[in-house]
């Protein structure tokens, strides 16, 4: 898929207001393969002024995320490359540590505990709407910036935005209600994690079986890198701490007997 040029028209078409900030065609981090979706942001503690400048020309990012959206609802169109936005984070669907390269990013002006205003947040759900249609992708495919990297960086953005909410939001605008995870079923039902926050049944199975595949990549399957077993096949790491401790155990073996012969020549010299 080329890059996503069609931004502005798409957005507009949803009744948005829509700014260009120049070379935005231009600018980016390389070209786009398959877009699988998009990650929304708030902007944090970044200047006031030309916030659109800022995502477009970030001093250490260079294009940090391809739309701006202000505290009044306007976009501004930043760039159509792969934008730096993403960074360090899983999510299933996406290759871990590489979401730039398959998302579209929208930094959205707030502090991330200010609220969202009706206007801003309006405009959020229906600009996000019009790019998923665009692509043919359901609410599934819109995730939180907290959602990709809140383990891997600590990030909490959105701010104050309920992702499983503003979800189903974007799917009514859509017009299809059959992606939103869990909605009209018992799964869209909510209730309190140990956190204190509000998830659906659905979410919480989600990453129950996204850290379960996580920790069976890690643990359950071989890695070559550790060596092979009689069979020839790779060494899961608990196989491999398994024969590491028998190695160590043998040296230490091996160890002690040649102390011990040692301390029995010396007692037959004295």
């Amino acid at each position: 898929m080329p890059d996503p040029v069609w931004l502005p028209d798409v957005l507009r078409a949803e009744g948005l207001e829509v700014r260009e900030y120049p070379g935005w065609r231009d600018r980016g981090h390389g070209d786009f393969g398959e877009i699988w979706g998009v990650i929304a942001h708030h902007t944090g503690s970044n200047p006031p002024s030309d916030n659109p400048g800022y995502i477009a020309q970030h001093p250490e990012l260079g294009l940090a995320s391809q739309l701006h959206l202000s505290r009044d609802g306007v976009y501004t169109v930043c760039g159509v490359g792969i934008a730096n936005h993403a960074g360090y984070g899983s999510y299933p669907g996406l290759p871990t540590n590489a979401a730039n390269a398959r998302t579209i990013g929208i930094e959205a002006e707030n502090n991330g505990t200010e609220g969202w205003s009706p206007r801003q947040y309006t405009a959020y759900v229906k600009g996000v709407a019009a790019i998923l249609r665009k692509l043919g992708k359901g609410a599934g495919n819109v995730i939180g910036h907290k959602e990709w990297a809140g383990a891997a960086q600590g990030k909490w953005d959105p701010g104050g935005m309920d992702m499983d909410r503003f979800r189903a939001d974007v799917q009514k605008a859509i017009g299809d209600p059959t992606s939103v995870r869990g909605e009209g079923t018992v799964w869209g039902e909510m209730f309190e994690n140990f956190k204190k926050i509000k998830v659906s049944y659905a979410t919480a199975i989600y990453y129950i079986d996204q850290k379960v595949n996580e920790v069976w990549e890690q643990v359950g399957r071989g890695w070559k890198q550790l060596g092979t077993n009689a069979k020839g096949e790779p060494l899961t790491l608990v196989d491999a701490v398994a024969e590491h401790k028998a190695h160590t155990a043998a040296e230490l073996a091996d160890i002690k007997a040649s102390l011990s012969a040692v301390l029995e020549k010396l007692e037959g010299r004295s």
